[in-house]
Parts: C-alpha cells; sequence; structure tokens
C-alpha cells in the first residue's frame, strides 16, 4: 500500500509541471499528507496563474480549507484569541470570493464552517448567533446541489447536538442520525475517519437508550425517512432508514439487539482496528486516539 501510494504521489508530482493548477495534487497534501503549508504555498502560486474564474475558483475554497485547517493549530488561549479570529475571518473571506465566482458545494462548506469558527471563538452567545446562517449554508450545500457531502452532514450532527432545544434548534436525535449518515458517506481510502467514529460514539452514550427503546423509536422514525424528500430533512430519521432491522456495517447484529451504549463499544473498537491498518498515521491523531481509548475504557469498566 505504502508503494503504491508513494507512486501515486510521484504521478501526481509529475502531472504538476504540465498543469497551471492541479487539484488533486493539493488535496493530497491536505489530506494523505497532512503537509498544510506546502498546500498552501502551492495554492497561493496557482492562484497568480488561474486560468480563468473557474479554476480560481476551485483554488480559493481549498484556501479557505487549508487556512482555517492552520487555525485550528493555534492554541486556544486568551493571547491567541485574535490570531485565531483572523485565521477564520480570512478563510471566510477565501470561501466568499470563491461563491462569489463560482457556486459551489465545497465553498458554501467551508463558508460554514469559517463562520461557526468565528462564532466558536468569540464565546457562546455569538456562536448562537450563527447557527442559523451557518445551517442555511451547510442545508443549501446538502439540498440545492443535493452533494450528500461527508463534512457536512457532521457539521450537521455537531449543531444539532451542541446547540439547546427551545431557544434553538438542537435536537439529540437529529444529530445522531446526522453522524450516522455522516459515517455511512466518509472516504475510507484517504482519511482515517477517528473525529468521526468518536462523535457518533459519545453521543450514542450520551442519549443511552436502551434496546427494547431504540427498536419503538427506530421503527417510527422509518416512517418519517420514508415520508421526506428533501435531504436535510430526511436525514433526520436516517437513523431509522431501516427500521429495528437495520444494521450499521460495523455490526453483527441489528440495531434492536444492542443497546446505544453497546453500539458505542462496537465503534470504537472498529474505529481502533480500522486505524490499525491504514497505512499512514499522524502524530496528530494520538489525541483522537487517547480520547477513543478513554471513553472505551469507561464504558466498558
Amino acid at each position: 500500500m505504502k508503494k503504491l501510494l508513494a507512486i501515486v504521489m510521484m504521478l501526481i508530482i509529475a502531472s504538476t509541471l504540465f498543469a497551471a493548477f492541479n487539484p488533486a495534487y493539493s488535496d493530497y497534501q491536505f489530506y494523505n499528507v497532512h503537509d498544510y503549508q506546502t498546500d498552501k504555498a502551492y495554492l497561493e502560486k496557482s492562484l497568480n496563474q488561474a486560468a480563468d474564474n473557474s479554476e480560481k475558483a476551485e483554488i480559493l475554497w481549498r484556501l479557505s480549507r487549508n487556512v482555517l485547517t492552520l487555525t485550528d493549530d493555534i492554541e486556544k488561549t486568551s493571547e491567541n484569541k485574535q490570531a485565531r479570529l483572523d485565521g477564520y475571518e480570512k478563510a471566510q473571506e477565501l470561501a466568499q470570493q470563491s461563491v462569489d465566482l463560482v457556486e459551489s458545494y465545497n465553498a458554501y462548506h467551508w463558508l460554514a464552517s469559517a463562520i461557526g469558527r468565528i462564532g466558536q471563538v468569540n464565546g457562546p452567545l455569538n456562536s448562537l448567533s450563527k447557527a442559523k446562517p451557518m445551517r442555511a449554508l451547510v442545508e443549501k450545500v446538502q439540498n440545492d446541489f443535493n452533494a450528500d457531502y461527508t463534512d457536512s452532514w457532521y457539521v450537521l450532527g455537531i449543531l444539532y447536538n451542541q446547540l439547546p432545544g427551545g431557544i434553538s434548534f438542537g435536537d439529540k436525535d437529529f444529530a445522531i442520525s446526522y453522524m450516522r449518515r455522516c459515517v455511512d458517506t466518509q472516504d475510507n481510502v484517504n482519511r482515517n475517519n477517528l473525529t468521526n467514529y468518536l462523535e457518533l460514539a459519545q453521543q450514542l452514550v450520551d442519549r443511552d437508550w436502551s434496546a427494547s427503546k431504540r427498536a419503538k423509536e427506530f421503527d417510527k422514525m422509518q416512517k418519517k425517512y420514508n415520508a421526506e424528500t428533501v435531504p436535510t430533512e430526511k436525514m433526520k430519521y436516517y437513523e431509522g432508514k431501516d427500521g429495528k432491522n437495520g444494521k450499521p456495517f460495523y455490526s453483527t447484529v441489528t440495531q434492536d439487539k444492542i443497546s446505544d451504549k453497546q453500539e458505542a463499544v462496537m465503534i470504537l473498537k472498529y474505529a481502533l482496528a480500522f486505524y490499525e491498518k491504514t497505512p499512514v498515521k499522524f502524530d496528530s491523531d494520538a489525541s483522537k486516539l487517547d480520547e477513543i481509548n478513554k471513553l472505551l475504557a469507561a464504558i466498558t469498566k
């Protein structure tokens, strides 16, 4: 596998010699190598050489993705607040520029992500005020473009889980359905997805339904899932798409035979086993692995 990745990388690099912009090279640096500085330098150079607005738009949303990710790595301290704000505002600006040139689901996704990060830096009240505009952008990604985009399902799962009900649109059950769709559509070739598995497992642990309650509720969800046609509305009930007889890819039994916590254990063990088989591992994975092992230990003791 490592040899194959090396060959692919050589071909990607070679192809950059003959093109003003090679999106595969940027995506490889971002997802497979995690060399964000190299990716950023390449994107900035390519932006100056862009052949047309379409190519420029593709570069701009990737730059937004890159800047946002680099800003995520800045330590979350009061001294660094302005630096983080500056980074996320730059990411927002780049994504908006991409949207203004050519509308795409990627540009809208990273625009939404940047807006959400700005809200988080500015505190709970600001974060709450950003929630509806952010949701509108993510819904555009999934509904207007019919993107079925993993990262946007993740964003919706986080939004619905973290926001309060009543004064906002928070809903723990919708959050889990969105996270399930996230996990079921994720890229298992280029990314290890530890974050997705951990988030779904944690949400299930927090909800803590018994097997009998799951069976009853999933059958109710199935009817609503079948009745909806708008993607973001339909996926609110994705957890029950097959009713109580649904069986996640990491499980050997149907959903009505296990509790939420038992399923969480399956998810975490699957994530650890899957990660061990991934050909390329990063230092940044260490903290997620630690969180996974701690949660697994807490719910199996």
